[in-house]
């Protein structure tokens, strides 16, 4: 298996029965076990849960009884998220702002990808006025899968300008980036107790806004090397023009898939019932 920001499984494909809950019984539940994995899956993954639209993702093989819809909410350290299936996580819907999935180009959506319009960021109070030329093709995909959102060069060089503005009284930081890291924004904030992020806004289609703020815009372990917690697509990248919304970026967020409506919500409260 090959993803969306090129990270790679390599391993055995068998079947079994699945058991969610006592009532929740899938049998010749097919699966694959990865030997090999590469990419931003890191040390600590255990395992990857396939939620796309494929035929052999969870989703499409337990739609007999869910109809095909799921939520979740990814938690922040020492918090509780959820995962949702069917009827638990349509309850959710009244409360979230949703926006349309749309196709993708052919090979691209028949990988089962979650296609959206993505018409513009912000930062801070600032539109970044990106041209809508540059997220139409070949589009903007929800991967829960891609750690790091992964933004064409142009939509990424505006909002690491306008980044970089907003935070121009923090130091950069000095410390020399690792052999593949992607990130190339990063900040001294060692000792620092008055840090300001802006909030970043991304404006999706149908007036859905998802705000960001705090570990949804950065990434580090350590204070004296935070960074920007998106990427530029390179040349080597599978699509360099393809958007990618990863996971980093949706932590605390609700995000729930109605697919045979057509359509996915966005609550930004915190993994909160």
């Amino acid at each position: 298996m090959t993803y969306g920001d090129d990270s790679t499984s390599v391993g055995n494909y068998g079947c079994d029965t699945m058991t969610l809950e006592p009532s929740d019984v899938f049998q010749k539940f097919q699966f694959g076990r990865g030997r090999n994995n590469k990419g931003d899956f890191g040390s600590g993954v255990d395992g990857m849960l396939g939620l796309g639209q494929g035929q052999l993702s969870t989703v499409s093989q337990t739609a007999s009884k869910f109809n095909k819809v799921f939520s979740y909410c990814l938690p922040e350290e020492d918090s509780i998220g959820s995962l949702l299936f069917g009827e638990k996580a349509t309850s959710q819907s009244s409360s979230l702002k949703f926006t349309s999935l749309v196709n993708g180009p052919g090979t691209l959506q028949e990988s089962g990808y979650y296609f959206v319009n993505l018409s513009d960021i912000s930062v801070g109070n600032e539109r970044l006025n990106i041209p809508s030329s540059v997220f139409a093709s070949p589009g903007t995909i929800i991967d829960s899968g891609t750690v790091i959102t992964r933004l064409p060069q142009r939509a990424y060089s505006a909002l690491k300008a306008a980044f970089k503005k907003a935070m121009a009284k923090y130091p950069l930081s000095n410390g020399r980036r690792k052999k593949g890291d992607i990130l190339d924004t990063c900040y001294n904030l060692s000792g620092r107790k008055d840090v300001l992020l802006p909030e970043i806004v991304l404006h999706f289609g149908g007036g859905a806004d998802v705000r960001l703020n705090g570990t949804n815009i950065v990434w580090g372990s350590d204070e004296s090397r935070l960074c920007l917690a998106f990427a530029g697509n390179s040349k080597s990248t599978m699509n360099p023009e393809l958007t990618i919304i990863g996971n980093r970026q949706q932590l605390s967020l609700t995000v729930l898939y109605d697919i045979q409506g057509g359509r996915i919500g966005f609550r930004s409260n915190g993994c909160s019932p």
